[in-house]
């Protein structure tokens, strides 16, 4: 069955970082702190291999509406074209204007289908490449036409085999190529040692 991601999935679009109002340090006794979602938290999220976030993060302190993360939210990133499934880690944070939040119809879909779709599906690359906008250094998907993208659903039970199966390969791809690196650097390191 053909649909289109707005017939599946509701989209919103992350807070307008510079348009939070932060509140003054100490203003009230029961501050809270919040942190951005950002590349690293995306990447990880992702299975990618990065650096650990340092003590810089930016902290905000605000009382004004914000999208926050939820573990097992769907999170699309506009900058980096890429979908993926907010973990427990990464719970919490200010979804930004450069992510958008997915909110599928679990009747209709599996969220980890969702991602495989967005991510991987000949479907989906051929539409996103003639929605894609900006230079061909950065592009940056248009919301307006991701939500209008056509899918052809698969039966329920399907998807979610698939959906499983696609993020349980892309945690074993991550932990394959961090095992690799960390044989690479004892062998180095014992090369060095040898002189």
């Amino acid at each position: 069955m053909a649909l289109t991601y707005e017939s599946i999935a509701n989209f919103t679009i992350g807070s307008h970082i510079s348009r939070i109002k932060q509140r003054p340090d100490g203003e009230r006794s029961d501050d809270k702190t919040w942190h951005f979602y950002a590349t690293e938290q995306f990447q990880a999220d992702d299975w990618q291999c990065t650096s650990q976030v340092g003590d810089k993060e930016q902290i905000v302190r605000t009382d004004q509406p914000v999208l926050f993360t939820q573990a097992g939210d769907v999170v699309i990133s506009l900058i980096q074209g890429r979908a993926v499934m907010v973990s427990t880690t990464n719970a919490g944070r200010i979804l930004g204007n450069n992510y958008l939040k997915v909110d599928v119809d679990p009747s209709l879909v599996d969220a980890a289908w969702f991602i495989w779709h967005f991510n991987e599906s000949s479907e989906i690359q051929r539409q996103r490449l003639k929605a894609t906008q900006g230079s061909t250094v950065v592009r940056r998907l248009a919301v307006n036409e991701l939500r209008n993208f056509s899918v052809t659903l698969p039966l329920l039970a399907r998807q979610q085999t698939m959906g499983k199966l696609y993020l349980t390969v892309r945690e074993k791809r991550y932990y394959q190529q961090r095992l690799a690196a960390l044989y690479e650097h004892q062998i180095l390191s014992q090369l060095s040692e040898m002189i």
